[in-house]
């Protein structure tokens, strides 16, 4: 096999797509060198072990949906209307598009009995959405019934991406976004 050119940061775009098809355990450093175009032996020059690379897959995947998903959930430049409408479809393009569904949900029900360290990055990471959520649903409700509808939604919005995987039928993830929407026009 070739050896590539490639950045850590292509490193960890890769691995992520890896880790989300076949999940963490069925992963081998050797299976992320070879989807990298990489020799095991210099795929540890850049990672260590497949723990490190796994925190740093978790924290990469966070990093890059604060910035295309959460951010623009506090900026000024929508209506809340719009910002959710926004929210909503960019979350259906990122989670229920991406072949394997969420990283972070798949790595939590993975792990969280054999790998805590990587408690504390799926929890950020989920803490960031329902926070995104929640500032939007705050144009409609007080801000603790605000988060929580957002954890209500996250919850359900994760759950019908398992569903959609496991019917292989969208509507699932369709159905969840329309009660989003309803929620924020119609207080209940």
């Amino acid at each position: 096999m070739p050896v590539q050119k490639i950045t850590k940061e292509e490193i960890l775009f890769i691995s992520a797509g890896v880790f989300r098809k076949r999940g963490y355990h069925n992963t081998s450093m050797s299976d992320l060198a070879e989807a990298c175009g990489l020799t095991k032996g210099l795929f540890y020059h850049y990672f260590s072990s497949k723990e490190e690379l796994m925190k740093a897959v978790l924290q990469g995947v966070h990093f890059h949906f604060k910035k295309s998903l959460f951010a623009p959930a506090f900026g000024n430049a929508l209506s809340p209307q719009e910002k959710l409408e926004k929210f909503l479809g960019k979350a259906k393009r990122l989670f229920a598009t991406a072949e394997g569904g969420c990283l972070m949900a798949n790595t939590a029900l993975e792990t969280l009995g054999t790998n805590a360290e990587f408690t504390p990055f799926i929890r950020a990471f989920f803490e960031d959405w329902i926070a995104a959520m929640a500032h939007i649903y705050e144009h409609t409700y007080q801000p603790e019934v605000a988060r929580k509808i957002s954890e209500e939604i996250v919850q359900e919005f994760e759950g019908a991406v398992l569903f959609m995987r496991i019917y292989g039928e969208t509507r699932f993830v369709d159905e969840t976004l329309e009660r989003a929407r309803l929620r924020f026009v119609q207080p209940s």
